[in-house]
């Protein structure tokens, strides 16, 4: 998996900028170069008092999963209608709490927040503290109910913190962080501060793919134009590994965790027809099996059992790209959104064909479901 390097560092006393680093696997010639992302200097809306002087914050590893944490905590503050500074204030207690690390727990603390449950107005309880959406909803009601104007309140936000958190460690804490999550809500939250500007994420294959954050670019190879956003980098990442091999042959039982193989005999049948047993490709639960193979997640083959042992399965109406979508027991394919009014895929159809984007076929033995293979993947 991919390593975000976020590097906050203090230029003045109230200016801090970030830059994520994202390293991976070494990847062919022909693809993007090691990811990188940067957010530009960014000053806080309302003014903290200044870190002790000389403190700077560089060197802080994000892995992907902490970096779904922040999208998820964004994406809750949206859906609760809560504004950007109120956003901004989650993401700089997060990151003093939990170094946005949904797992990280300090005894009865738990979670993102370090939540202690069941605490003030019960918002800390009914939920599992290390579910990163959760628990930013508790956080939320906890700094809407105690303090209901928080955006226009003349405190500084860790001091607004310090009043949801109740930290023994003090508000100062919380104040280090303001101008890294200040650049992170400018860039991600409503787009009104300098955007991220990223490289691509690296990834293996023939084909050059520019991944940006959650956003995946469709190459030329596809054979159409359009922007898959993703539930997260982790599942754009995924999606991103399987279209770097369009044009890849079809190969019957073609395809591991390291790219195409060669196919097997189906003793007599189509694929022998096509000499897939001397061709080096994919099948379609190959394809998928490797995509998601490039995150850390291990599916199973063939096909059928990639539905039978998902552990989310939707309806093919609340798809999400990198979802899997299936025909019978026999194809698999891994969905790309709806884009220009079409709902498309990735598949690696049958012997003869190679790896490409198709239409959605929606008729058949199409089975109007969609496996998730991270559950927790939910569009911020």
């Amino acid at each position: 998996m991919k390593t975000l390097m976020v590097v906050p560092a203090t230029a003045l006393a109230l200016v801090v900028a970030m830059v994520l680093v994202f390293s991976g696997r070494e990847a062919q010639a022909t693809t993007p170069g090691p990811p990188t992302c940067s957010v530009p200097t960014a000053e806080p809306a309302a003014a903290p008092a200044a870190p002790p002087a000389g403190q700077q914050f560089a060197g802080v590893t994000l892995k992907p999963p902490q970096v779904d944490a922040a999208q998820k905590v964004l994406g809750t503050a949206k859906g609760m209608s809560i504004t950007r500074r109120g956003a901004t204030i989650a993401i700089q207690t997060a990151m003093q709490e939990s170094q946005l690390g949904a797992a990280g727990d300090k005894g009865r603390a738990q979670g993102l927040f370090h939540q202690i449950a069941p605490g003030p107005f019960r918002a800390y309880v009914g939920y599992d503290p290390h579910d990163a959406a959760a628990a930013t909803k508790g956080f939320f009601t906890v700094l809407t109910k105690q303090i209901p104007g928080y955006d226009t309140d003349p405190r500084s936000n860790h001091d607004l913190a310090q009043a949801v958190q109740r930290s023994g460690a003090g508000a100062q804490e919380y104040a280090k962080w303001q101008g890294f999550a200040e650049a992170v809500t400018g860039a991600l939250f409503d787009g009104s501060g300098p955007p991220l500007k990223c490289a691509d994420q690296s990834v293996k294959g023939p084909i050059a793919v520019t991944i940006r954050g959650n956003e995946v670019t469709l190459p030329p190879q596809a054979g159409m134009t359009g922007v898959v956003t993703a539930a997260s980098p982790t599942v754009a990442k995924a999606i991103g590994s399987g279209l770097a091999w369009l044009g890849t042959p079809y190969a019957w039982g073609g395809g591991n965790a390291d790219g195409p193989t060669k196919g097997i005999s189906d003793n007599g049948g189509a694929a022998d027809k096509h000499g897939d047993f001397n061709k080096v490709g994919f099948d379609c639960a190959g394809l998928t099996f490797y995509s998601y193979a490039q995150v850390g997640v291990m599916l199973t083959r063939p096909s059928r059992t990639q539905l039978t042992n998902a552990k989310s399965v939707v309806q093919f109406s609340q798809a999400q790209p990198g979802d899997l979508l299936f025909w019978g027991t026999h194809h698999v394919a891994l969905y790309l959104g709806n884009i220009g009014g079409k709902h498309i895929m990735l598949e690696a159809p049958q012997s003869g064909d190679v790896v490409k984007v198709s239409n959605v076929r929606t008729g058949g033995d199409f089975r109007g479901v969609a496996a998730r293979p991270i559950p927790g993947a939910v569009n911020a």
